[in-house]
């Protein structure tokens, strides 16, 4: 029964590090704009863990243990923020990193730099500390791998971290839910790789917490290390495998998500048709503090319906909808000669928008530009 488990492992395995390779293989659209970069790197980070589980406590190999153990401490600390931007991406469409996602990588900063000492020690010195491991798997938990942690302490920040981005993942996949379920029609395996991740990466770091209670308190109902060990690695195998069951996450069109509705289907032409009569004479998006509600009752659709609406058929929100087409008005309104001082200080409230400061974030979320970038490229076209 043993043989066999470790023989569908090590199959997981290759299967798991093939898993990027075919990811960059079958998503369509630009790499790097491709959500699925995220996903491939956690495959891959993934796949290094569960190896260095299996290397310890199944294969006993000293070589790959030596390679693997400690070595890799930080990279783990990678998974939560790879969750975020992959989740976030999905949503978006919008794969880039900016400078206020800076914050995410301070766990995996700190534990690769306090680190570093152990990456650098001689290899006899690795060995002695596999050898260890080998002889008492309890010591691994006592082991000081940097300045500062211990390899216990890195058992307990793990989790707790990765437990914070599922349970933000979860909501955000039901605040989303819409999207994930019906447009891209991935929302239930995203929901079980939130779970079987955490399954990953918590089973370990409980059979410190098992042996931390029996040798404290004298409570053994957690110090199972061989049936947590078998669970998470489990966890792992099942993980690989449901992702074949789902094309649509692999096959992921970046350039354009794949429209699981007929663009010319008569429910939503007609409304399309009704909603954008109804911004050409109406102009609602001039109303800053419009809501789907009173937008509904303008239009005569429900509130549901509309949302389904913007979801499934445009691909973004209500509130996204109505600031893009205040950029365009404002455009609209710069291209026509609103360049003197005093019409561009009432700009915002021509356009709609609540303060100058909403239409230049959104001026530059959505054209890429500031509105004085604009205007430059507007005065010099029109000298040419």
């Amino acid at each position: 029964m043993l043989f066999l488990f470790q023989s569908i492992f090590v199959m997981t395995l290759f299967t798991s590090f093939m898993t990027p390779s075919i990811i960059f293989l079958k998503s369509r659209g630009t790499l790097f704009a491709n959500p699925n970069i995220y996903l491939a790197i956690l495959f891959f980070i993934s796949g290094i863990y569960c190896l260095t589980i299996y290397s310890m406590s199944l294969g006993h190999s000293l070589l790959f243990t030596v390679l693997l153990y400690g070595n890799f401490s930080s990279i783990y600390f990678l998974i939560g923020p790879l969750i975020y931007f992959y989740l976030r991406s999905l949503r978006s469409g919008n794969t880039k990193i900016s400078g206020g996602d800076f914050w995410h990588f301070i766990p995996f900063i700190l534990v690769f730099l306090d680190t570093i000492p152990y990456y650098i020690s001689p290899y006899a010195y690795k060995v002695g500390v596999v050898s260890q491991v080998f002889s008492d798997w309890t010591s691994m938990f006592s082991i000081q791998l940097g300045f500062f942690f211990q390899a216990s302490h890195l058992y307990i920040f793990r989790p707790l971290l990765l437990t914070i981005y599922t349970v933000w993942g979860i909501r955000f996949i039901r605040n989303n839910a819409v999207y994930f379920y019906k447009a891209l029609q991935a929302g239930k395996w995203l929901f079980v790789f939130l779970l079987l991740q955490l399954v990953v990466f918590v089973g370990m770091s409980s059979v410190f917490l098992g042996v931390w209670l029996e040798n404290t308190f004298g409570y053994s109902f957690l110090n199972h290390p061989t049936e947590i060990k078998y669970i998470s690695l489990l966890a792992y195998m099942v993980m690989v495998c449901t992702l074949y069951l789902f094309p649509q996450v692999i096959y992921l069109n970046a350039d354009r998500f794949k429209r699981f509705f007929n663009p010319q289907d008569e429910f939503y032409y007609k409304m399309d048709q009704a909603i954008n009569a109804c911004y050409i004479f109406d102009k609602p998006f001039l109303k800053s503090d419009l809501t789907l509600h009173q937008f509904g009752e303008l239009v005569q659709i429900d509130k549901k319906v509309l949302n389904d609406f913007f979801e499934l058929y445009l691909f973004t929100n209500f509130t996204d909808e109505m600031n893009r087409l205040r950029i365009q008005f404002a455009k609209n309104l710069i291209k026509q000669g609103c360049l003197q001082k005093s019409c561009l200080q009432s700009l915002f409230k021509d356009s709609g928008f609540e303060c100058a400061e909403d239409l230049s974030f959104y001026f530059s979320e959505f054209e890429g530009k500031s509105v004085e970038d604009f205007i430059l490229t507007l005065k010099l076209t029109l000298k040419k």
